[in-house]
């Protein structure tokens, strides 16, 4: 009984550090082909944006949701943040983790979950 209890709870820690973001949802990260299928707006399906991606419209990471950053694309949206492309996988093909300027400082580079 107690090794069945430590085992669930060393997966419980192994999924956790897998990097899978669990708020995807339609103001960040769900997949879509029209506006009407987020709450704000909808990046269309393309090799930038595999399976067309939610996100919200921003000037500077303080208007993103957490874990995501205001990247000057497409004047200004919220991509989550990553490290490297293990951290992109969970929004499926595709989807890497590449450097990228942000919206509010041209100068300054953040790696988001981006296609490409």
């Amino acid at each position: 009984m107690t090794r069945a209890i430590a085992l669930r709870i060393v997966l419980a820690l192994a999924l956790a550090g897998c990097g899978v973001h669990s708020d995807v949802s339609r103001t960040l990260g769900a997949r879509c082909d029209s506006a009407d299928e987020c709450e704000d707006r909808c990046l269309p399906p393309g090799a930038t944006f595999p399976g067309g991606f939610c996100s919200v419209s921003c000037e500077s990471t303080g208007d993103c949701p957490a874990d995501a950053s205001c990247i000057d694309v497409e004047a200004g949206v919220c991509l989550f943040d990553c490290i490297d492309d293990r951290e992109c996988e969970f929004l499926g093909a595709g989807w890497h983790c590449v450097g990228i300027s942000l919206r509010e400082d041209t100068t300054r580079r953040m790696t988001v979950c981006l296609g490409g």
